[in-house]
């Protein structure tokens, strides 16, 4: 009883010091992740031939976006709180009515407070990244959406982690005043894209 005992306890903490090794450890400095406002505002329509399904974008990618985030990011906020980097996610949604297929695709641009107002161009780095989601439309389209909207930001965040020069900006000192740069990228044009 005693021995059984014993290798019930040593197993315990073998098990709960495994776990406690496979938690990465989180990156430092603040992430201001802003999502544009045009995507809180105008819906879009996923296509299908019989059914009428109209996506707003920037709530589930929110979402899935600051999950995500939150795993690998010691801070990570919106823009109203001092922060070294404002990240930049411009969601996008698709969806193949043949397959039964949910194609999300997330850019993310990275900006620190530099001499010129943002551009899409002058951003620090840019990433896009694509991931699929197998689901049906007509059966809770939003469980689908956020899955592939999580995978695309999980991919992101691997490109993250090796850029250099976004790194770097997480040792340097915060914006006091991140809300200007998310202001004038909330005023810039949308990007154009094509599927």
């Amino acid at each position: 009883m005693q021995k059984l005992l014993t290798i019930s306890i040593l197993s315990l903490i073998f098990c709960a010091t495994a776990q406690a090794e496979t938690q990465p450890v989180k990156l430092p400095g603040t992430i201001a992740m802003h999502i544009g406002q045009t995507h809180y505002e105008h819906p879009v329509r996923l296509l299908h031939p019989y059914l009428d399904v109209w996506h707003m974008k920037g709530p589930l990618a929110e979402k899935a976006a600051l999950k995500a985030l939150k795993k690998r990011f010691a801070n990570v906020g919106d823009c109203s709180a001092p922060a070294n980097v404002v990240l930049l996610l411009e969601p996008h949604m698709f969806y193949n009515a043949q397959l039964r297929v949910f194609h999300g695709e997330i850019i993310a641009r990275a900006y620190t407070k530099g001499a010129e107002a943002p551009t899409y161009e002058n951003s620090l780095t840019v990433i896009k990244k694509q991931a699929q989601q197998n689901g049906d439309l007509g059966v809770k389209p939003d469980f689908y959406m956020e899955k592939a909207y999580a995978k695309a930001m999980d991919k992101v965040i691997k490109k993250l982690e090796t850029d250099k020069a976004f790194l770097a900006t997480l040792d340097k000192p915060k914006m006091q005043d991140p809300k200007s740069i998310c202001d004038t990228l909330d005023s810039l044009p949308a990007a154009k894209f094509y599927y």
